[in-house]
Parts: structure tokens; C-alpha cells; sequence
């Protein structure tokens, strides 16, 4: 039997606690990436567990819990030996956290633990990437990866090499405006769906940005735990 699993979501606002506790978990986080890598696709749990090398048994709770926060769906089921298998598909090509949900000061703890997980998940990817030799430049035709000497054609920029930029400084209310502004088209950019058939490049993306403000009731220039002079 077939469901309708034709409308998938470009970009899901989360704007609740349960769904964001929903994604606050690693091996739920890693399930919804897996099947996030190909979003059209109807996948069985068994072969979720064979990517991520876990036993079955242990994904169907955790994939009942991501159906649950709407973030799978099933996109179909067949009888199998007189047992009902189900299929899931992601509901959404990616995920963006609601304005409301980052404010509310009662979610700071569901927030911590959501960030800590989606950072830990990915430096452990980044790591491995690093240590398995594949966070490098692709070597230039005719160029051999282990060459002593560069050579001319070695030192062109490869145009999908890594890029890693990390900032911190100040900027006016205007610039830092604009700068957010041109960040999220870049996203909504990033997120539209690309042609399936030519989609070949795997890219690994992690975007940021805050401006830290201090909290409404508190304090500012006083060190937290210390009695004013």
C-alpha cells in the first residue's frame, strides 16, 4: 500500500519544545541525517541500521519518536512473511529553529542540549574526515596525491576544497543586519532541491550566527558568582 509521500517540505520551522527534544538525541539525529541524504527515498529501518552500523531493534523506538514530531513520515507499506513493513521518508529537506522557540527563556536547557548534540555530531564527522584523509584539496589531473614537489597544476585552488572561517567581532546594527539577511538567502538558496541525476558532490555545511545580548534582569560588566566592588 502506497501513501501520499509526494509532499516533502523544503525548509520545517520548528517552533516546539517536543520536536526540538525529538532531535536532541544522537542516534535519532544520525537516523534523520541518513535519510536525509537522499530525501525522495523510501527507506526501511533494517537498512538505516546497516548505514549506521546499529541493531535494528534498537532504531524502532527512536523512529517512532521522530514520526511522532512529524519530522519522518511512512511513505509506504508492504506485507512481508504476514508482518506490515514500513517505509519512511524525511518530511522536510532541512530544519530551522522558530524565532519564538530561541526566545522563550524557559527553553534555554532543550536548546543547549539540541546545539550540543548537532555540534557534537558534526566535529565527530569533521574529525573523521580529517584523520581518514578526506579534508583535503581533490589533487589536479595528472598531479599524484603524494607527490614531494607541487606542481603547477598542484597549485590551482581546488574550487570544493575545504573552507573553514571562524569570526568574532563587532559590526553596526546595520552591517549586522545585512549580514544575517544575505546569510539566510544563502540557505534558502542551499536548501532548494537540486537535480537528483547530477547531485554527486557531498557537501558537509555548518552555518552559525549570533549576536549575544545579555539576559533581560541580569547584571552587565559584573562577573557572575562575585559581589560587586
Amino acid at each position: 500500500m502506497a501513501d501520499d509521500a509526494d509532499a516533502v517540505t523544503v525548509v520545517r520551522e520548528v517552533d516546539d519544545v517536543e520536536t526540538l527534544k525529538a532531535l536532541s538525541d544522537p542516534l535519532r539525529l544520525a537516523i534523520l541525517r541518513a535519510m536525509m541524504s537522499d530525501v525522495r527515498a523510501a527507506h526501511r529501518v533494517k537498512d538505516i541500521a546497516r548505514l549506521l552500523d546499529q541493531p535494528t531493534t534498537r532504531l524502532y523506538r527512536h523512529i517512532k519518536v521522530l514520526e511522532a514530531a512529524g519530522l519522518i513520515k511512512v511513505a509506504q507499506t508492504r506485507m512481508v512473511s504476514g508482518i506490515q513493513e514500513s517505509q519512511y521518508q524525511v518530511a522536510q529537506f532541512a530544519l530551522r529553529l522558530s524565532r519564538d522557540l530561541l526566545a522563550a527563556p524557559g527553553n534555554a536547557g532543550d536548546l543547549a542540549d539540541a546545539f550540543a548534540v548537532t555540534l557534537n555530531d558534526f566535529r565527530d564527522r569533521l574529525v573523521r574526515d580529517i584523520i581518514s584523509g578526506r579534508f583535503q584539496p581533490e589533487p589536479e589531473a595528472g598531479e599524484k596525491p603524494d607527490a614531494g614537489e607541487k606542481s603547477e597544476a598542484g597549485e590551482k585552488p581546488d574550487p570544493l576544497g575545504p573552507m573553514v572561517v571562524a569570526l568574532d567581532r563587532r559590526l553596526t546594527p546595520e552591517r549586522a543586519t545585512e549580514f544575517r539577511s544575505r546569510l539566510t538567502a544563502l540557505m534558502e538558496e542551499f536548501n532548494r532541491p537540486d537535480d537528483e541525476e547530477n547531485a554527486v558532490v557531498p557537501v558537509e555545511f555548518l552555518l552559525m550566527f549570533w549576536a549575544p545580548k545579555e539576559p533581560v534582569g541580569e547584571p552587565v560588566g559584573e562577573p557572575v558568582g562575585e559581589p560587586p566592588a
